[in-house]
């Protein structure tokens, strides 16, 4: 079987994975520990990828793919489950590295854009499949008051609940897209 990438990467392929990863030069930076303007001066092309770095990103984005996989597959299976699928699925995204950490301990020390990553693949399997999919953002100030007020503990089921009841409240529409004021 070829690997999805020759060695070595072209700076070009570099950014592209980068980015698939949703991570910034900054992120993929620490992780290789490297500055980013070294990430720049790869992705540029000024410099070669090292066959170190290459592998780093070409893992993780393998690992992202593989639990993107896993959600929908267990997704799906959920659904099957059931006998019918939910009028849409809603999905969480964490901002921070922090909040990721706190909520989803098996992801501790991933930057918050690697769950971005497989929340969008996650979602776009889905899609394909024909489910409505909604991602919402984890407010942990809100989660904790709502699930304080209503005495559930924190847990996948308890956030997701909350998360399909937040979905109204971050959908807003912009001003522009509202119809003009009655004369």
């Amino acid at each position: 079987m070829n690997p999805p990438y020759p060695d070595p990467l072209t700076g070009a392929e570099l950014q592209t994975l980068r980015e698939a990863c949703c991570l910034t030069r900054e992120e993929l930076g620490e992780l290789a520990g490297v500055a980013a303007r070294t990430i720049k001066h790869w992705e540029s092309g000024r410099a070669g990828v090292p066959a170190d770095v290459a592998a780093l990103v070409q893992r993780l984005d393998a690992t992202i793919q593989q639990a993107a996989d896993q959600g929908a597959h267990a997704m799906a299976q959920a659904i099957a489950r059931q006998g019918t699928a939910p009028a849409d699925v809603v999905l969480i995204r964490y901002r921070s590295a922090d909040h990721l950490a706190r909520y989803r301990p098996d992801m501790a020390g991933q930057p918050a854009g690697v769950q971005g990553a497989i929340v969008q693949r996650v979602a776009q399997a889905l899609r394909q499949r024909g489910q409505l999919v909604r991602v919402v953002w984890m407010q942990p100030d809100a989660y904790e008051a709502w699930r304080t007020a209503h005495g559930m503990p924190d847990l996948e089921s308890t956030r997701a609940t909350w998360a399909a009841h937040q979905v109204a409240a971050q959908a807003l529409p912009h001003r522009a897209d509202q119809p003009p004021p009655a004369v």
